[in-house]
Order: C-alpha cells, then sequence, then structure tokens
C-alpha cells in the first residue's frame, strides 16, 4: 500500500524565510520556532532535514524542475546576500506572467535549491535583471508553445575565476558553473515568475535546454574578438549575455577544406523551415569549435566576412516559412524566399567547445526577442576567491 504523502502545507517559496509566525504557548501568544503553522513535520527544513523528503515535497508543490534539490535553509541561504549588492528585500526585477518580484532572498532561494556556490550570485542577479528588459520579452518566452528557452553566455576574466565550462562539453554535463547558474535561472521563472509547465510555462513540449543552458565563450582558442567586446565592453570586462533560444543543432562537417565549403553546410543545417525564424527573422546563434574556426581563419574569412555570408545565404522557401504561428511579413521576402535572420548583427557567433570539427546552431524567438549583454557589477569590485579557495 502507498503512503500518501502530506501536501497541506501552503505556504510560497518566498515565505519559507519569513518571519515565524506566533503560537499561543501556555495561554501566551509567542513566536514559534517553527516553519509556518500548518503541520507539524515542517521544521525538518531547519533541523536534521531529510534531503529526500523536502526534496519530493517542493516537487510536488511545482517548485523544482524533477531532480533533487537542495533545503533552502537560512543558513544557507544568507551566505549569498555577501556576494549581492543589495538588500535580501530589494526588487532587482519584475518577472511575468505571475509579475513576481525576484528580491535578492527569493534568488538566493532559488539559487541554494540549484545547487550554486554564493560566489554565483552576482552572475544570477545579472541575468534575472537582463530578462525583465522589455525588449526581451520574457512574457512572451513564457507563455509561448514555442520551445525558446533562456541560454546565458558569460564572458571575461569571471569566467575563469568561476571556473566555467568554455570548452569539451561546455554544454552538456560536468560542470558546476554552468550546471547550477542556468539551472537556477530557471527556478527563478518558475518560482517568481509563475513559469511552471502547463500554467505560467505553455510550451507544447518543452526542451531539455529549459533545465540549464549556460556556458561561457573559450575567448583563448578565439582569433576574434569576443562577444562582449563586439558589443561594446572592454575586453578586461566581464559580462552576461541572455538569449531566447532554441536548443542547439549539430552541425557535423569533417571534410570540408575550404571556409566557404564549411560555411554552406553550416547554412544549410540553420535553413530550417519550422524555426520561428522562417517566418518571423530574428538571432541565430553559432556556436563554433576551435577546429572550425582555424579552418576558417585559415582560409582569411574575419568574423564580420563570416557573419554577412551566414545572413545573406541562410533562407528558405516562403512557401514552407509562411506556415508558421504568425503571418510572415512580406517585407522579409526576396525572390520567393525568405532570410531567417534581419541583419548580419542577427547572426551570434562565439567560440566554443573543445577537440573535434563541430559547430552548434539555434534559432531564436524570432522579432519577439532581443538578446541583452549587461556589464557585471560585484560587490567589491572583484571576487575575494576563486572557487577553488571557496572549496578549501
Amino acid at each position: 500500500m502507498k503512503q500518501k504523502i502530506d501536501k497541506t502545507c501552503g505556504c510560497l517559496i518566498e515565505d519559507i524565510l519569513s518571519e515565524a509566525p506566533e503560537t499561543p504557548q501556555k495561554g501566551i501568544m509567542q513566536k514559534s520556532d517553527r516553519l509556518c503553522s500548518t503541520s507539524s513535520s515542517d521544521m525538518e527544513v531547519f533541523i536534521g532535514p531529510d534531503v529526500e523528503k523536502i526534496s519530493l515535497d517542493f516537487y510536488q508543490k511545482k517548485y523544482t524542475d524533477g531532480l533533487p534539490i537542495i533545503p533552502p535553509t537560512p543558513e544557507r541561504v544568507r551566505k549569498f546576500y555577501k556576494y549581492s549588492k543589495q538588500k535580501p528585500q530589494e526588487v532587482t526585477a519584475v518577472l511575468p506572467p505571475l509579475q513576481g518580484k525576484a528580491t535578492v532572498e527569493k534568488i538566493a532561494i532559488n539559487s541554494v535549491m540549484a545547487g550554486c556556490l554564493p560566489l554565483f550570485m552576482p552572475i544570477i542577479e545579472t541575468a534575472i535583471s537582463s530578462i525583465s528588459q522589455e525588449k526581451f520579452n520574457l512574457a512572451g518566452i513564457n507563455a509561448t508553445t514555442h520551445p525558446v528557452a533562456i541560454c546565458t553566455i558569460v564572458n571575461g576574466p569571471v569566467s575563469k575565476e568561476l571556473e566555467f565550462n568554455s570548452a569539451a562539453g561546455c554544454l552538456g554535463p560536468g560542470n558546476l558553473a554552468n550546471s547550477t547558474i542556468g539551472r537556477a535561472l530557471r527556478f527563478c521563472l518558475m518560482n517568481i515568475a509563475g513559469a511552471v509547465p502547463s500554467i505560467g510555462d505553455h510550451a507544447t513540449m518543452g526542451s531539455p535546454a529549459k533545465y540549464s543552458y549556460c556556458f561561457s565563450e573559450n575567448e583563448e582558442e578565439s582569433p576574434w574578438p569576443a562577444l562582449h567586446v563586439e558589443r561594446g565592453h572592454p575586453k578586461d570586462s566581464s559580462t552576461v549575455t541572455v538569449l531566447g533560444m532554441e536548443a542547439p543543432h549539430n552541425v557535423n562537417d569533417h571534410r570540408s577544406q575550404s571556409g566557404k565549403d564549411l560555411l554552406d553546410t553550416i547554412i544549410h543545417t540553420a535553413s530550417t523551415a519550422g524555426c520561428n525564424n522562417s517566418h518571423v527573422p530574428g538571432e541565430l546563434l553559432v556556436i563554433m569549435s576551435p577546429e572550425h574556426t582555424k579552418t576558417l581563419v585559415d582560409d582569411e574569412w574575419s568574423k564580420i566576412d563570416i557573419k554577412k555570408y551566414i545572413h545573406e545565404n541562410t533562407m528558405v522557401p516562403v512557401k514552407l516559412g509562411d506556415r508558421g504561428g504568425r503571418r510572415l511579413d512580406k517585407k522579409w521576402v526576396k525572390k520567393d524566399m525568405v532570410h531567417i535572420t534581419r541583419s548580419l548583427e542577427d547572426v551570434v557567433l562565439v567560440v566554443a567547445g573543445g577537440t573535434g570539427r563541430h559547430t552548434m546552431v539555434a534559432h531564436g524567438f524570432g522579432t519577439s526577442c532581443q538578446s541583452i549583454t549587461t556589464p557585471l557589477t560585484l560587490k567589491d569590485g572583484s571576487y575575494v576567491k576563486s572557487v577553488k579557495d571557496y572549496i578549501k
């Protein structure tokens, strides 16, 4: 016989750290040392937490992504405040569709749950602030049936200090910063913005990219200006870029010897009817491996030349492009073809990954979303400790 799990507690996640309720004790109303007054078992969050029970309880309340979480005890959450420039109750952003107020406290709670180190707090706060900007269109991204996810790219010295993975497997498992920061952002969307699958998030099938979609550019192996430099920021500065993107699709080309042949392979992979860009042209993320990059550099292709070539040649037939959710605007049509990007600036080209002749392309949310690159500002100007020092 299966044991029924008690779900009577109605506390919201933002109430977890709220002031303890008053309860009658010997005829006098006194402050309780319990989390809430609904049940007698909620003290497990504070004393000797049963991680499995808490994970299951939070999952049943739709606070999690289905994977185990770290209980957000007050002690754990307070450690994150040290790395924030704001006070716990200050609002970093207001997130649709629920119009939830993303306070420092709430961001910290979700970051603890995701398994982040406190050192990661400024990255997460910057990403949250960025996605709240009007041109990013978070309301549309959260509400759409399209499987768009939020991709986060970190550039500059902070990527080394926090040991982001920009090399082999940078879009896969195995790295603490990549995995947990992307996951924390998703938790904030679920628990603050209200983007819970089938409730505030209406994606027909969702996407693995909605678990975590975060990496850094491999600037050391790139011969071109890094993304943040290209967008007007100093090379020695650190930035966080957020983009609304589909999960990436691989481009396998081990045979091309010329830059043009390689780009043609990339173009044919990206020219996909059915992506949002095919009827509402927008940004295209191109994540190029160092080996593919070398082929283009050896053939004397500049970054601007590559972006221009991709923009001018990545297109789909109008007959196919006009089958999307929104009627195709005729201004994008040229000779019965439609470009999936509006200009070369829509081609977001970064170098990442390790050994292997692969590139990845990710289509965006079309005209509806514009990526944002934000400088990272830290509480004391720099991290006092690296990840290695922090762990020690």
